[in-house]
């Protein structure tokens, strides 16, 4: 708003001459220039773990917070795209500027497909092998240039050569070990996690030796997508793939039942000869096992001692309970504070670094932005963006 002050002018009193134009005809200056641009993000290239936290080259600790994009876990198989974007292509500088907006965001987490990455013949070719390693690549360059850690997730997999169109057990001999290897050569350099398997859940067993036993040495389990027996690897196997290569890249291990149940975790954690494990959850208001203050005082305060978390995965609070919201959740199901709120004050409080599911315009209630230009949705996105801003 103007400030306006009265002007003597043939004997009379008129308003109309703002004050700062006023000032500058008086000093016989010009007008000032337009201010100049903000300073670019600082880049990151690194990221690692010391003792139990994350930390940059120069050894400044981080906390991340941010987002995950899906997209490259579906669209390719689907022929749509690489990612579920207007153009099917990996999100452009516009499109990231927008997630810098957002405050203290400083990371994002990308669900990849085993398939479409190694260019098996389930996944179209069009979208599949060199094409989609390409896109993955050029948008964890452009996260990093924008300041962001890139988290890359093993979201879909499926063992022979069956189509993974849901998320498995436990990832498989087959491809798996695979698939890491290749990520890891080409992921020698930059700030990056390996997210080792999306959410484990062998035997749909909430918190049994033999679960914890199999997400560490593998199992025989039967596919979800072939419907035949598999033979899953063990998260320990996709840890010796990763070190095989010499990477020294920062690995998360989430927890067993859809990564939400962590009593065992630090019992059977696959051995890291580069001591550059960390642990990863998810955090769902319908989580059956732990998704309460009480449940992380019990399940994560011992792990937070040893290694750094990562909740991979946070949903905002739900009207209602079930795990059917995970196949429909429109988005008046959402709804302001609550669990979502609690959950998020309490990973803050104890140095939990977060990414929140899910930036993607979708209209549900999973949804943070209503477009690609980042416009926070009513409920799930102002409530996150707050929280960013404040942070």
């Amino acid at each position: 708003m103007s400030i306006v002050i009265p002007v003597v002018h043939s004997g009379q009193v008129r308003l109309g001459v703002p004050l700062v134009l006023l000032v500058l005809l008086l000093a016989g200056c010009a007008a000032p220039a337009e201010p100049s641009p903000p300073n670019p993000p600082a880049p990151i290239d690194a990221v690692a773990v010391k003792d139990n936290q994350f930390v940059d080259r120069a050894g400044k600790v981080l906390r991340l917070r941010g987002f995950n994009v899906s997209g490259a876990e579906y669209s390719c198989l689907e022929g749509a795209g690489f990612f579920d974007t207007p153009d099917g292509r990996a999100p452009d500088d516009r499109q990231i500027a927008a997630m810098r907006a957002w405050g203290r965001a400083d990371a994002v987490r990308i669900p990849l497909n085993e398939q479409c990455w190694l260019g098996l013949p389930a996944a179209p070719a069009d979208f599949a092998g060199q094409k989609y390693r390409d896109e993955v690549r050029a948008f964890v360059r452009r996260l990093n240039a924008y300041g962001f850690v890139a988290v890359l997730d093993l979201h879909r997999s499926s063992p022979g050569d069956g189509k993974p169109a849901q998320q498995e057990q436990m990832p498989d001999r087959d491809h798996s070990p695979q698939f890491w290897r290749s990520v890891a050569t080409e992921f020698r350099t930059g700030a990056v996690l390996f997210d080792l398997f999306n959410e484990p859940f062998p035997y749909a067993e909430t918190d049994t030796d033999r679960a914890w036993a199999c997400w560490r040495d593998g199992c025989t389990l039967t596919s979800v997508n072939t419907g035949t027996p598999y033979a899953a690897a063990g998260l320990g196997e996709l840890v010796a793939a990763v070190r095989g290569t010499g990477s020294t890249t920062v690995l998360l291990a989430g927890g067993v039942h859809w990564a939400e149940s962590m009593t065992r975790w630090l019992k059977y954690r696959p051995d890291d000869p580069a001591g550059q494990l960390a642990a990863s959850v998810h955090a769902y208001s319908f989580n059956e096992y732990c998704g309460t203050a009480e449940c992380f005082d019990r399940d994560l305060e011992p792990i937070l001692e040893r290694v750094p978390v990562l909740a991979g995965e946070v949903g905002p609070t739900l009207k209602g309970e079930g795990a059917a919201f995970d196949d429909d959740c429109p988005a008046r199901t959402a709804k302001k504070g609550g669990w979502a709120r609690d959950t998020l004050d309490w990973f803050d409080e104890h140095g939990v670094s977060w990414t929140a599911w899910a930036w993607n315009p979708w209209g549900d209630c999973w949804s943070l932005t209503r477009d690609w230009g980042g416009e926070p949705t009513p409920v799930w996105g102002k409530e996150l963006r707050r929280r960013l801003a404040a942070a």
